[in-house]
């Protein structure tokens, strides 16, 4: 063998490692991508359920206060309570 055909053989051995390495890292980035995205929905998810609980919080405090001024109510402002409570709990 010559030296030019052991240069090329060892350079051929070299791209071929280089090749393997290359299918090894594309499928390792493809499972940390796809792990970052169901990383995110979950976050988006729990995001979304925490928003959820913070607009029933700020539902519940307008009912309360809502039900305070109910049980003041006189006979003068009865009629614009009542459909503030009505669209409340529609």
């Amino acid at each position: 063998m010559t030296l030019k055909q052991k240069m090329e053989n060892q350079l051929e051995a070299k791209l071929n490692q280089w090749q393997t390495e290359i299918e090894k890292a594309e499928a390792e980035a493809k499972a940390a991508e796809a792990k970052a995205k169901a990383e995110h929905a979950e976050a988006e998810a729990r995001s979304a359920a925490w928003g959820k609980v913070e607009d029933l919080k700020k539902q519940v405090e307008k009912g309360e206060q809502q039900l305070a001024r109910l049980r003041q109510a006189t006979a003068e402002n009865w009629d614009s309570l009542k459909d503030q409570v009505s669209r409340l709990v529609a």
